[in-house]
């Protein structure tokens, strides 16, 4: 394992409400697993989406059926001092998917968050080339990866079955990120791309769609309550190379209203070079505009929400991590608090199950004022 130590190195102070909140993020250490490594007959690679809860850190892989059946790994996990422990402990299968007439569909796990009754939540991109379509879902899973229920996803989301596709989620562009706030009984969904009817022809402007759920304490099913337009980053071309792709690849709840939002791009620098360009952002829904009764987004005039930029991965660590190369940050989660009361952040690597590709899990500290 690897671990690095680090420095402090961002401030945000946004505004939900009154009082403001000062959000102070400090580089604090990290731990990396090999390429290669095995657990109870499967590969471990290519997570994507994470949760930490009840001292383990659990975490689902993307795998799509390639190096094994559908799977999440409770890892055991131990913040000492400036070093970072991690270590594969149980493999929990997902024996079973809710309302699938098919015991497990084709799946793209993506997104992953925990309920308070101790239950999971994954998210699906689904798989647009296979024959028939198979749809993204949203579903829920006991703790022993057994089927509970689903989360309605409205059907603007939801490609044609066969033909020609004009709406929904792009292949592999959907529900990357999941997120749970538990004090407002509040679920977020995100998509990684626009919509196929909401993507702009332009290149630029380009927005993608957040899902609002609340649940219904009773029954304790969700229901979505609001759809919010995000616009992605414009692409970038400069000295440092020619961003061809970005897209959301993770978002993490603050409160009923804001997010963490993680945004990753490809840079190509020349035939067959490329690196990674992650960011986060911090963004607040409370005044924006909902559009879940807008059928296309494309051409639509909208009104962006309160966002504003915490960390850029290539160049504001690099006093703490030198020049090392950044990784495909996929997963963001909240961690267990430091003996002094500060709480922290995990970031997540999915190293795509490529040899040359890392699983880095990095830590934060996060301190928060009001000012």
């Amino acid at each position: 394992m690897k671990k690095l130590m680090g420095l402090s190195f961002a401030t945000l102070t946004w505004l939900t409400g009154n009082p403001a909140l000062a959000l102070k993020l400090s580089y604090f250490a990290e731990a990396s697993l090999p390429a290669n490594l095995n657990f109870n007959g499967t590969r471990v690679g290519g997570l994507s989406g994470m949760v930490y809860s009840e001292g383990s850190l659990f975490v689902v892989t993307d795998d799509r059926g390639k190096f094994a059946a559908p799977r999440f790994y409770q890892f055991e996990f131990k913040i000492s001092k400036k070093e970072v422990f991690i270590k594969p402990r149980k493999l929990l299968s997902l024996k079973e998917i809710p309302g699938s007439s098919r015991k497990l569909p084709s799946l793209d796990l993506e997104g992953m968050t925990r309920m308070s009754n101790g239950n999971f939540l994954f998210s699906s991109e689904g798989n647009n080339n296979s024959k028939p379509r198979q749809m993204p879902q949203i579903f829920e899973v006991t703790a022993a990866g057994k089927g509970a229920s689903t989360v309605p996803i409205a059907n603007l989301f939801l490609p044609e079955t066969i033909g020609q596709q004009k709406k929904g989620i792009q292949n592999n562009g959907g529900f990357e990120g999941l997120s749970i706030d538990s004090a407002s009984n509040t679920l977020w969904a995100a998509a990684e791309l626009p919509l196929v009817q909401d993507r702009s022809a332009s290149g630029s402007s380009q927005w993608v769609r957040f899902i609002k759920y609340t649940q219904d304490l009773k029954k304790m099913n969700w229901n979505e309550s609001a759809q919010f337009a995000y616009r992605i980053e414009d692409l970038v071309a400069d000295q440092n190379g020619t961003e061809i792709f970005r897209g959301v690849s993770e978002i993490l709840a603050l409160s009923q209203n804001s997010l963490l939002v993680l945004e990753r791009g490809v840079k190509i620098f020349g035939k067959g070079v490329y690196d990674l360009a992650v960011d986060l952002y911090l963004v607040d829904f409370s005044a924006a505009p909902k559009v879940q009764n807008l059928p296309m987004l494309a051409g639509a005039k909208l009104t962006a929400s309160r966002k504003n930029h915490v960390l850029n991965f290539a160049q504001d660590l690099k006093k703490s991590r030198g020049e090392k190369k950044v990784q495909n940050f996929e997963a963001l989660a909240w961690g267990p608090p430091l003996p002094d009361g500060r709480k922290t952040l995990l970031v997540l690597s999915d190293n795509n199950f490529l040899k040359n590709d890392v699983t880095e899990l990095l830590v934060f500290t996060v301190e928060e004022e009001s000012k």
